[in-house]
């Protein structure tokens, strides 16, 4: 089995949004490669998936885990918003993180079990209510964190303080999320999230 783990600042209220820029992808890869091009099919479902969120105003775990990395590679492809860990080397990292800080902060970012749902503000809804709703936990092989605007920081704060006593293993980590916390913080606005997407996978290059 394989493991990725993206951890990422994501504006859901530009996320959601998307739709025209994901639109204009899919038809140039439709062009370039023919519809039913790996390019153009992911596309698509990145369209539905966007369509699905909008309409219901909910994402699961595993709709969180897909619209981030819809986010890390189309979306704002190339902004410095994101960090990739794989493998056995980057699952030690996180979890020597996971470890160097408090509990009840880790879990927020790093959840064991279970699930949650947080509401998160975005105007590309119409109506009423302006919030989705997000779940955050472990359906697996999908396991999601995610840290609201409000609660940054407090966590810029753990992860200052953790770094001092933490182990090198885990430095690097908490650096990158002292980074991303920073990054998010600039960015401003109650859309903004710091999310934790991970996965299993099975390993075919391993066969």
């Amino acid at each position: 089995m394989g493991w990725r783990a993206l951890l990422r600042v994501v504006d859901f209220q530009s996320l959601l949004s998307s739709q025209p820029l994901i639109a204009s992808a899919l038809e140039k890869a439709q062009h370039t490669g023919g519809p039913k091009s790996p390019e153009a099919k992911a596309l698509r479902e990145s369209y539905y998936l966007l369509a699905k969120v909008l309409w219901t105003r909910r994402a699961t775990i595993r709709r969180i885990h897909d619209l981030a990395w819809l986010d890390h590679t189309v979306v704002s492809a190339g902004a410095r918003l994101g960090r990739v860990w794989e493998n056995s080397d980057g699952s030690r990292s996180i979890r020597a993180a996971e470890e160097a800080l408090p509990p009840g902060i880790s879990s927020e970012l790093f959840p064991q079990e279970g699930s949650n749902w947080i509401d998160v503000p975005v105007q590309a809804f119409s109506g009423i209510s302006p919030n989705v709703k997000l779940e955050r936990g472990v359906s697996d092989p999908f396991r999601i964190g995610i840290v609201p605007e409000a609660r940054l920081r407090p966590w810029y704060e753990a992860v200052a303080t953790a770094k001092f006593k933490a182990p090198p293993a885990a430095v690097s980590v908490l650096g990158e999320i002292e980074a991303l916390i920073a990054a998010a913080r600039r960015a401003g606005g109650p859309s903004v999230a710091l999310v934790f997407a991970a996965s299993s996978f099975e390993d075919r290059l391993a066969e």
